[in-house]
């Protein structure tokens, strides 16, 4: 617990200007909701759109509360400012300090490495933590004053798999980034899967052969069963779990069978 709370310490004025900034931004985006509410000939901008195009931005609907969270915050855009976040302290936790010549003097200290590596993860799991209740605190504050009027459930929903498939991508980071001592190969890697995996789940609404590539797919797990409208989804949590269960694992694994570079 102590390199938890040392991890914390040493990050806390980031986390801090990540959190306010992020809540500011949701707090702009819903605060524009009240001058489009009534402004239904908007929703023609992606009606007319493929269908690829309007799931890859969230729809075709820009006016409900449902359809404008989707394709205002949750569909790419906020998903991956606080993938930025993540991904960028999963890569310089462990490899990041490999680079910098401190990780050596770590592990001199009575601390096994998997300890050391799970440690590590979970300080960053916690920021996360707080990153994303930087969202859905705002949300829910206004959620009445700006007649989004969302259930509770539906909003926690689509910020909790949020959480678990930015964590998921942030965990495989950081175990890539261990794996070879890098930090540059890890994000490579991840930011390359993304960025095809996203075009993968948007795609495949109209190219029939993606959609036998679509459950491969993260975004798939976090969006297709639109937790913003029907609540959580048992399977798209439970895969995400595993993914990041599995991604602890390989990242201990990998770190644990290789010699530091010198």
């Amino acid at each position: 617990m102590s390199l938890i709370l040392s991890e914390l310490r040493l990050r806390r004025a980031s986390l801090i200007v990540w959190t306010v900034s992020i809540a500011l931004l949701v707090l702009m985006i819903v605060g524009v909701y009240p001058s489009i509410r009534d402004n239904t000939s908007l929703n023609a901008i992606y009606g007319d759109l493929s269908q690829s195009a309007q799931q890859l931005l969230g729809g075709s609907d820009l006016t409900s509360p449902v359809g404008y969270l989707s394709t205002q915050l949750f569909a790419f855009f906020l998903p991956a400012v606080i993938l930025v976040f993540v991904l960028g302290r999963c890569a310089a936790t462990i490899a990041g300090e490999e680079e910098d010549r401190t990780l050596d003097l770590l592990l001199a200290q009575p601390l096994a490495r998997p300890a050391a590596y799970l440690e590590k993860a979970a300080a960053i799991a916690i920021g996360l933590l707080v990153v994303t209740l930087s969202v859905v605190i705002p949300l829910l504050a206004f959620n009445s004053a700006v007649k989004f009027d969302l259930p509770v459930a539906d909003v926690s929903a689509v910020v909790v798999q949020m959480y678990l498939f930015c964590l998921a991508l942030g965990v495989w980071t950081q175990a890539i980034c261990a794996a070879f001592g890098r930090r540059g190969v890890g994000l490579g890697i991840v930011v390359g899967y993304i960025v095809v995996s996203y075009l993968v789940y948007g795609l495949s609404a109209s190219i029939p052969l993606l959609m036998h590539l679509r459950p491969l797919s993260l975004w798939r797990w976090f969006l297709g069963n639109d937790p913003l409208q029907n609540g959580f989804g048992a399977a798209e949590c439970l895969v995400l779990v595993v993914t990041i269960a599995v991604g602890l694992g390989a990242g201990v694994w990998l770190f644990g069978r290789r010699n530091l570079h010198a």
